[in-house]
């Protein structure tokens, strides 16, 4: 007579001890990250209804937490090795440098806050610490393939890689993909090349997902582009790799956790500490040039030439796509003074303004890439911003360059105006302190390898290397006297 042993319920069995500890944690780390830096999470909601590519920050998590599942999975034969005063000391000093780089370090860098969300990797460090508070070093370095993901994945590197390779719709739903391919590759790596062919098969699903919404639903949001493909590809690669694996298996139990429930419990408390004073830092401001209704569309991005004044010459640049999407346009109308004034040059030679126009669809899209980050400003020292009214409800931000690679300063006014609801512009008057006709204008073309060299220069030296806090506003007043005729002549010719 053979005795059959039956098996406890699914639900005994899944909602072990173990798990209801783990999850309880969990929801410790969860809910403090979540109140701790609730401005920034605020902020990425806000970016993903502008228009923006940052918003693909919040689908980090759901996939960086499919890579620890398949971690878990594969956890086992651990030696029972503890230190809790090293995690409590590795932990305290994560959640540390989590509120330093909140603190001290991103303030150093608000014009380039959208760009860089250096509050977003504060708030992985954060979670990194309190990883360890919770669980331990050990528990937490078994994770090394999802804390490497989730670091790799940050916004700087993320806009890079966007920018190389042209920066559309498209690009930053296939470089979503990626990191989507990357989830279920290393979820599913028990070798290298089952983990290859899963993220392969994640990338080409959720590629042919892109190609259908590209092309159905050209005018959707990025957002969709970012999240619906890598969405469809983890969840049915994900399961169907999860299903094939493990039918009929158990549940994988969790390996035994080194933190008792007291020590969790006071890891819990430095915790919420640091959440509280995380949540009681503000983000920077950034200084954004104020947003004005404009007149009526033209049809074109060049700006009507105000009376006394003829244009020279007109120029447009491609590299904008990459920056602004498909559709951007920059165009650089040169013009010259018809009768030379003497308040603005003693020797009475007529002064030349370019007047750069950059029109994208979403006036979002200004506040991720502001005026100055698109000049290469490797040795240059930029002035604090005055903001002056153009009339006609439009305020301009101006500001000095000292150009030290050139060897002169040039004066640059900026203001942004809606023309329609598809249609936003920055229109930009620059002058150089050279009043000779021939006079060199800096180039409207960013360079990533200066601008990154100026980061770093503010990173171990402060902002006072590259600003100029003794300014020469030489051409203050011209400026904003044909800023103002150029603003009426866009109202008259509308």
């Amino acid at each position: 007579m053979t005795t059959t042993v039956e098996q406890p319920p699914f639900t005994e069995r899944f909602f072990t001890n173990a798990m209801l500890h783990t999850t309880n944690r969990w929801i410790v780390i969860v809910a403090a990250t979540l109140i701790g830096f609730h401005s920034t999470w605020l902020q990425l909601i806000d970016e993903i209804r502008a228009g923006t590519t940052g918003g693909y920050v919040l689908i980090v998590p759901p996939l960086v937490a499919v890579v620890a599942i398949g971690v878990t999975r594969r956890r086992r034969n651990e030696l029972p090795i503890h230190d809790r005063q090293t995690d409590i000391i590795t932990s305290v000093l994560l959640l540390l440098i989590a509120l330093a780089i909140k603190g001290l370090l991103m303030p150093r860098y608000p014009t380039n806050y959208q760009a860089m969300h250096l509050d977003v990797l504060a708030a992985w460090v954060f979670v990194c610490g309190a990883c360890i508070a919770m669980f331990g070093l050990r528990v937490t370095a078994a994770y090394w393939e999802a804390w490497m993901m989730l670091f790799l994945s940050s916004p700087i590197v993320y806009r890079i890689v966007l920018i190389e390779l042209g920066g559309t719709k498209f690009v930053a739903g296939a470089v979503t993909l990626v990191l989507a391919a990357s989830a279920i590759g290393l979820a599913t790596r028990r070798n290298r090349a089952r983990g290859f062919f899963y993220g392969s098969a994640t990338f080409v699903t959720g590629l042919i997902a892109l190609v259908v919404i590209d092309r159905r639903w050209p005018d959707a949001p990025i957002a969709v582009d970012q999240y619906v493909p890598a969405l469809i590809a983890t969840v049915v690669v994900g399961s169907g790799a999860y299903l094939w694996t493990f039918r009929g298996l158990a549940p994988r139990t969790l390996p035994a956790n080194p933190v008792s429930i007291p020590q969790a419990v006071r890891g819990a408390m430095c915790i919420a500490v640091a959440a509280l004073l995380a949540a009681l830092l503000p983000l920077p401001d950034q200084r954004l040039t104020p947003v004005s209704a404009g007149p009526p569309y033209s049809g074109t991005a060049s700006q009507v030439v105000p009376p006394g004044w003829v244009q020279l010459s007109s120029v447009d640049y491609d590299w904008p796509r990459a920056y602004f999407r498909q559709g951007s346009v920059l165009r650089r109308q040169m013009l010259r003074a018809e009768e030379p004034n003497p308040e603005w040059d003693r020797l009475l030679r007529p002064r030349t303004v370019a007047v750069q126009t950059l029109q994208v669809r979403r006036v979002g899209s200004f506040a991720v890439y502001p005026t100055e980050s698109m000049y290469a400003l490797g040795k240059s020292r930029v002035s604090p911003k005055e903001y002056v009214d153009l009339g006609r409800g439009v305020t301009a931000e101006y500001f000095t360059v000292v150009d030290d690679t050139l060897l002169l300063t040039w004066s640059l006014l900026s203001f942004v105006w809606t023309r329609s609801d598809t249609v936003a512009q920055r229109v930009s008057l620059l002058t150089v302190d050279n009043h000779e006709l021939d006079a060199p204008f800096p180039q409207p073309e960013p360079n990533t390898v200066a601008n990154a060299r100026t980061l770093m220069r503010v990173l171990l030296r402060g902002n006072g290397t590259v600003e100029d806090n003794e300014p020469e506003y030489k051409d203050r007043s011209m400026l904003i006297e044909v800023g103002r005729e150029l603003v009426e002549a866009q109202w008259q010719g509308a």
